[in-house]
């Protein structure tokens, strides 16, 4: 197994929004290839796999989908969380603590930025950002 490979292909697919155990797995297998082998050496399930990680690699991430920030369900949040960490932290950690997930939190590996978000967080909670 190639570490280089595992670690790019983690980073680019967890950066543009790939769920973890998804990026986790695309990454091995293609860590794993065998560039001699038919299908690079892949079993059909693990060239569904690859798939289903591929379109976080040929789109520019989830927020795509949208023509302005004002397009988001509520842009107020995406527009902080956008604001403060586009670029910084991957698009679904962004997209799920604008959603008003506090879960997402614990994604986030560096203390400084995780008390940040932490605080824009609990800020926009107290305002009742998420409320209906």
């Amino acid at each position: 197994m190639s570490d280089n490979i595992f670690s790019v292909t983690l980073n680019a697919l967890t950066n543009n929004g790939c769920p973890e155990e998804l990026a986790q797995s695309a990454a091995f297998i293609v860590a794993n290839d065998g560039p001699f082998l038919p299908d690079l050496g892949r079993t059909h399930q693990q060239q569904q796999i690859i798939q289903e990680a591929l379109p976080y690699l040929q789109s520019g991430g989830i927020y795509d989908q949208f023509e302005t920030i004002d397009s988001t369900p509520n842009p107020l949040t995406h527009g902080q969380f956008l604001g403060n960490f586009g670029g910084e932290l991957p698009d679904e950690t962004i997209w799920r603590l604008a959603q008003g997930d506090e879960t997402a939190l614990s994604d986030i590996a560096d203390g400084g930025t995780k008390q940040q978000a932490g605080d824009i967080f609990n800020r926009l909670k107290e305002l009742g950002a998420w409320e209906p």
